[in-house]
């Protein structure tokens, strides 16, 4: 009776619309219905010139009472809540701003679904014998069939009243393509099939105990552990037994020091020019093959915890996955396997629970590989709370060469300028020693656990850092520029069959983009993806020799390009400025990169070596031409530009040549063959730096011979054409 008397009134309200009705708006035509399911419909309509609103009514074609939708502005809705199987009447009205109508157009009837069929069908393939099947559905709908078979092979098989929205397939034969298709069942009928998704099983995977750990940390300094220089009272001893039990590379360098690139570089095994991320923000190349995804390929269980990298998207290539990309020390928000959730407590705590999180979901007889990328200990640096009484009672090391340079320094040096005193950088010290006692309390963990599985020797454990950290040296914070504290890290490996306790490695070059070969090996993969890098193993045991590194920043709004290379003795660094920069220490004489010789004439012979050994390096990895910055040398004296020497880059070079002839003034420049014949002139206004035309030009080596009345400057040129 109450429902009645609401009837009655809601049509007497309608009714009065109609009676004084002063809407000029004409009744909405083109009523349509699609994306029909068994609980829900889209309804679109023409637009009513002039309308302020809309508004829908619907009711079941077996009862009179109508139920009307909100005012909408749009000329789409999709009313949910509706009953399956179900014939119903839907019209609709246009409104004017003083709530007026014109009246509902005619009814159009459609009827619901008995059931509707699921979608995004998606499979992530979990080993070489299983599979997990998941999908969405629009209604609530509590059961599915799963259908599953070989390709080529006509009889499915079938699983029914499977609850719930994934599924998962064992028993599957290793290196086979299958098919599969779900669809919904209802009470009184079941749904179509959902479209054929294909998948494919990997091999058989290594030895179920042949297991990867990767443990990277956020901006760690080389020198923060006792087995790479750190104080006696360091107290890190589950870290320092990876170095102890296994190998410490003494020389390891990011391609690139910098978090993004450097980690897109671990993923990749690639230099940052070919992956594409040269700086923080960039967006790695999705077309690249990544190591974790070719282990996924090839049977192991693949985990991440920490960070991933700044605008590089949620991790991929993992079957299981908790990302923090923040800044947050406690009370952190994770993404994990894409769901956001706030953690209490410090990140060490959590990463904790999350490692053992991880390794409950490895299947059984399954290799994992875990790559555990910690925030430790990237500012702002936060100890744990129970860990800020550490070391308060020991000497704190302090940067010997404190003082900013005063000559013959890149310009750009003091954007990197530490305005704190001795004592501001002392405490930050000691709140990077009390916060790097996290990170040793997640290795503890995973020592522990993978002793508690009895695979500890049978697991590659390798530690390291996306970069190194300058805090204080030359009166500088920060990372990026190429000098050492910025781009040394830790690098200690861990695996008994390749590494003897206690093996030091001093006489070789090791690369962050060294990993992902390094794991090709240990996996039994042959290395087919083009990387960049080369075994560890192989380094250490000097069946690959590498003792000159490139080094790489893309440059960005404050620093410029950056090109270095790093050999066992010296630096060579050349920044890309308008003006010649360049920069050469002797690391065996200067080890804290105090003295720039560049204009040194007793270094003049070797700095050539290295420039040709820059170029050729950059050659071999296909690097691409950076553009140039504002910036110079600091300091510089006459009689020392008057040393300078002539630069091309880049060479070889192709179509055009950058010039730093170090002429003052107008320069008249000609390209001379070995032969003595004159190839083309140009003229320029300043001979200082000049972009010479190369189109034409055979490849080969020539001479610029560049001239300013009676000064002359001779510079060999490398032109290589496609």
């Amino acid at each position: 009776m109450r429902v009645s008397i609401v009837s009655v009134i809601i049509i007497t309200i309608a009714a009065l619309h109609f009676v004084n009705a002063q809407c000029s708006l004409s009744v909405p035509q083109g009523l349509k219905a699609k994306n029909i399911t068994s609980c829900s419909v889209e309804l679109t309509w023409k637009k009513v010139n002039g309308a302020s609103y809309y508004q829908v009514r619907y009711k079941l074609a077996s009862e009179s009472l109508w139920h009307y939708s909100e005012s909408i502005t749009t000329t789409k809705l999709t009313l949910t809540g509706l009953l399956a199987s179900s014939s119903y009447h839907f019209a609709v009205a246009s409104f004017c701003s003083n709530g007026t109508t014109a009246g509902y157009s005619n009814a159009l009837t459609a009827t619901t679904a008995a059931c509707t069929k699921p979608s995004s069908l998606s499979v992530m393939v979990l080993s070489a014998t299983s599979a997990k099947l998941s999908w969405t559905v629009a209604c609530p709908i509590t059961q599915f069939t799963v259908q599953y078979r070989k390709m080529g092979v006509s009889t499915w098989t079938t699983i029914n009243a499977i609850s719930g929205l994934e599924y998962t397939l064992n028993e599957l034969e290793a290196t086979t393509t299958y098919e599969c298709r779900v669809r919904s069942e209802c009470p009184d009928a079941n749904s179509g099939y959902t479209s054929i998704v294909t998948f494919s099983t990997p091999m058989h995977p290594p030895h179920p105990s042949k297991n990867i750990v990767i443990i990277f940390l956020d901006d760690g300094r080389y020198d923060s552990y006792v087995p790479t220089g750190a104080p006696a009272w360091v107290h890190t001893p589950a870290i320092n037994r990876i170095a102890l039990e296994g190998a410490n590379f003494k020389i390891a360098i990011p391609t690139t020091s910098q978090c993004a690139p450097s980690r897109a570089s671990v993923y990749t095994g690639l230099y940052a020019h070919s992956h594409g991320v040269l700086r923080n923000g960039d967006t790695l190349n999705k077309s690249l093959p990544l190591i974790q995804s070719i282990l996924q390929q090839r049977g192991y269980y693949t985990g991440f915890i920490g960070k991933f990298g700044q605008k590089l998207g949620n991790p991929r290539g993992f079957h299981w996955w908790a990302e923090s990309s923040g800044t947050t020390f406690m009370n952190d928000t994770y993404t994990i396997n894409g769901i956001k959730q706030t953690k209490p407590g410090h990140i060490s705590d959590v990463d904790n629970t999350l490692i053992k999180e991880f390794l409950a979901t490895v299947p059984p007889n399954t290799p994992f590989a875990l790559f555990f990328f910690t925030r430790i200990p990237h500012s702002p640096t936060t100890p744990r709370p129970e860990d800020e009484g550490l070391y308060l009672n020991d000497t704190m090391p302090f940067p010997t060469n404190f003082g900013f340079y005063t000559n013959l320094y890149p310009s750009y040096y003091k954007l990197r300028r530490w305005s704190a005193d001795s004592a501001e950088v002392q405490q930050e010290i000691l709140k990077t020693f009390q916060c790097l006692n996290g990170a040793e309390v997640n290795t503890d963990t995973i020592f522990r656990l993978l002793e508690q599985r009895g695979v500890l020797d049978s697991t590659l454990i390798i530690f390291s850092s996306d970069n190194g950290y300058l805090m204080g040296e030359h009166s500088m914070l920060g990372k990026v520029v190429a000098l050492e504290e910025s781009i040394r890290v830790p690098l200690f490996v861990r695996y008994p069959p390749w590494f003897p306790a206690g093996t030091v490695v001093d006489n070789q070059i090791a690369a962050n983009i060294d990993i992902p070969a390094t794991l090709l090996e240990f996996a039994g993969i042959p290395n087919t993806y083009g990387f960049q890098g080369v075994s560890l193993r192989a380094l250490a045991h000097g069946e690959i020799t590498r003792q000159a590194l490139l080094y790489e920043f893309g440059g960005d709004s404050k620093i410029p390009a950056i090109r270095a290379v790093r050999t066992l003795t010296d630096k060579y660094i050349r920044s890309y400025c308008t003006s010649q920069t360049e920069e050469f220490y002797d690391l065996i004489a200067d080890p804290k990169e105090n003295n720039n010789q560049i204009f040194n004439p007793a270094y003049q012979s070797i700095i050539h070596q290295r420039r040709l050994l820059l170029d050729s390096l950059r050659q071999l990895f296909n690097d691409t031409e950076p553009p140039l910055s504002n910036c110079y040398l600091e300091n510089v004296s006459r009689l020392e530009l008057a040393q300078q020497p002539g630069l091309v880059h880049p060479n070889p070079a192709q179509h055009s040549v950058v010039v730093q002839s170090g002429i003052k003034g107008p320069v008249h420049v000609e390209i001379i063959d070995l032969l003595g014949r004159l190839q083309k002139s140009f003229n320029f206004q300043d001979g200082q730096q000049f972009a010479v035309p190369l189109d034409g030009m055979s490849s080969g080596i020539y001479v610029l011979h560049c001239t300013n009345g009676n000064t002359h400057k001779r510079i060999h040129l490398v032109v290589q054409t496609p």
